[in-house]
């Protein structure tokens, strides 16, 4: 029985990551777009953790360099903690990061 609890947790987090790293690809491309961190890029990259049931507020969110220009890489990164809990073996947290770059489009 633990061992069908543990698929599913596992599963379960897996989709998390995914998603979560989707979120953090998207948020890479519109940060290129926008030419570094900007408040819309938070508010975008928050609308989509919470479009895929994903806490916004429980998530660390990394934009480097703040501000970039043609063909400057910017990198998001994000992490969260996910809870496993696993009946008859055991709780835990497991981190979950994220890390995506791409190139600034704006020509400063």
């Amino acid at each position: 029985m633990p061992l069908l609890f543990s698929i599913l947790e596992f599963g379960s987090a897996l989709e998390r990551w995914l998603a979560q790293d989707a979120a953090t690809v998207q948020a890479a491309r519109y940060a290129g777009e926008l030419g570094g961190d900007a408040p819309e890029l938070r508010r975008f990259l928050a609308d989509q953790l919470r479009a895929s049931g994903i806490d916004p507020d429980r998530v660390s969110v990394d934009v480097a360099p703040s501000r970039v220009g043609w063909r400057e890489p910017v990198r998001v990164s994000l992490s969260s903690a996910y809870s496993v809990s696993i009946p008859f073996l055991f709780s835990t947290t497991v981190p979950l990061r994220s890390s995506a770059i791409s190139r600034g489009e704006v020509n400063r």
